[in-house]
C-alpha cells in the first residue's frame, strides 16, 4: 500500500541520513588539523543528524500510531524544535557562504578573524531559535474535524495558512536563497578577475625565478577551490530539494493546483525531498573526503560497521513486520 510504502521510505531516508552524517562526525571529529571548513562541515552534520533524529522519527512514529498519543506540551516542543532545524539547516549555509566569501575576497582578513566562523554559527542558530517561536504558540494537541488527535496548528479556518507559510518560505529558503546567490556571484567573479590579472602577470614577468615561483604558487590554494566547489554543490543540493517543496506548498496554499489523483503522488514525493537533502550531505562530503572514502582507512571503515550495524539490523526488523 501507499501508507506502507512511505513508511519504507521515511525509514530508508533515517538509516542513511543518521549513519551518514554520523561518520561525518566521526570524520571530522578525527582530525587532527581541523580547518574552517571542516567546522562547518560539523556544523552542517549535526543539523543534518538532528533532522534525521527529530523530524523524521517523529513522522515515523505518527504514521505508525495514526494520533497523536503524547501531550499538548511535547507537541508543541517538538513542533518547535522541528521548525528550529529547518530554519538552522539554510541559516549554517548562509553562514558557510559568507566565510567563503571572506576567504576569497578578504583572504588576509579571513586568516585574521578566526572568531567569524564562530560568531556566523551563533547567529545562524540564533535566527533558528528566534524565528521559531511562534510555533510554540500556533501548534498544539487539537481534535481535527475527522476526529483525529493531531499535533496540528489552531488556525480558525485554513486561510490562516497563506501568510503563515509565505513567510516562512521567505525566511527560510526565499531570503537565503538571494543572499547565497549574490555571495557567489561576487566570489566567482573575483576568482574570474583575479586569474585574468594572474596571467597578465605571470605573461609579463621577467624575473625568471620569481616567475616560476609566482606561477608554481598559483593565485588560489587547491584546499580553497575545493572548499568552494564542495559549498556549490552542498548549495545546489539544498536548491534541487527544497524548491519544489516551498514552490508545491505556496501554489498549494494559493489553491493554484487541481485536486487531482497526480497532485496526490506529487505531494507525497515532494514532502520527502527536504529529508532527502539531509541524507545526500554526507554522500556529497565523502566525495569530496580525501580521508572518509578512503577503504584503506581501517579505523573509519570498522566505526561505521560499529555503529551502523544495530541501526540497519533495527531497520531490516521494521521492514519486514511493514511488508508481512
Amino acid at each position: 500500500s501507499l501508507q506502507t510504502e512511505q513508511l519504507v521510505t521515511l525509514w530508508i531516508l533515517f538509516v542513511i541520513t543518521v549513519v551518514g552524517n554520523s561518520i561525518v562526525l566521526l570524520s571530522t571529529w578525527r582530525r587532527k588539523r581541523k580547518s574552517r571548513m571542516t567546522f562547518f562541515v560539523t556544523q552542517l552534520a549535526i543539523t543534518d543528524c538532528f533532522t534525521g533524529l527529530i523530524n523524521i522519527m517523529t513522522d515515523i512514529i505518527w504514521r505508525f500510531t495514526g494520533d497523536f498519543m503524547a501531550p499538548d506540551l511535547v507537541c508543541r516542543i517538538v513542533r518547535y524544535l522541528q521548525v528550529v532545524l529547518l530554519y538552522a539547516s539554510t541559516y549554517v549555509l548562509v553562514s558557510l557562504s559568507i566565510d567563503r566569501y571572506h576567504a576569497i575576497v578578504y583572504p588576509m582578513k579571513f586568516f585574521q578573524g578566526e572568531r567569524q566562523a564562530k560568531i556566523l554559527i551563533v547567529v545562524a542558530w540564533g535566527l533558528a531559535f528566534l524565528f521559531s517561536i511562534p510555533t510554540l504558540i500556533i501548534f498544539g494537541k487539537r481534535q481535527l474535524s475527522n476526529g483525529e488527535v493531531q499535533c496540528w496548528a489552531a488556525w480558525p479556518d485554513d486561510s490562516y495558512w497563506i501568510p503563515y507559510m509565505t513567510t516562512v518560505a521567505f525566511l527560510v529558503y526565499f531570503i537565503p536563497l538571494i543572499i547565497i546567490s549574490v555571495i557567489y556571484f561576487i566570489v566567482i567573479r573575483t576568482i574570474w578577475v583575479k586569474s585574468k590579472a594572474h596571467a597578465v602577470i605571470v605573461s609579463n614577468c621577467s624575473d625568471g625565478k620569481f616567475c616560476a615561483s609566482y606561477t608554481h604558487r598559483g593565485l588560489i590554494s587547491k584546499a580553497k577551490i575545493k572548499a568552494i566547489k564542495y559549498s556549490v554543490v552542498i548549495i545546489l543540493a539544498f536548491v534541487l530539494c527544497w524548491s519544489p517543496y516551498f514552490l508545491f506548498d505556496i501554489l498549494d496554499n494559493f489553491s493554484v493546483l487541481p485536486e487531482t489523483k497526480e497532485r496526490f503522488y506529487a505531494a507525497v514525493i515532494i514532502q520527502n525531498l527536504p529529508s532527502l537533502n539531509s541524507a545526500i550531505n554526507p554522500i556529497i562530503y565523502c566525495v569530496f573526503s580525501n580521508t572518509l572514502c578512503d577503504v584503506s582507512n581501517r579505523t573509519i571503515a570498522e566505526d561505521f560497521r560499529r555503529y551502523s550495524y544495530p541501526i540497519l539490523k533495527s531497520f531490516l526488523f521494521c521492514i519486514y513486520d511493514l511488508c508481512s
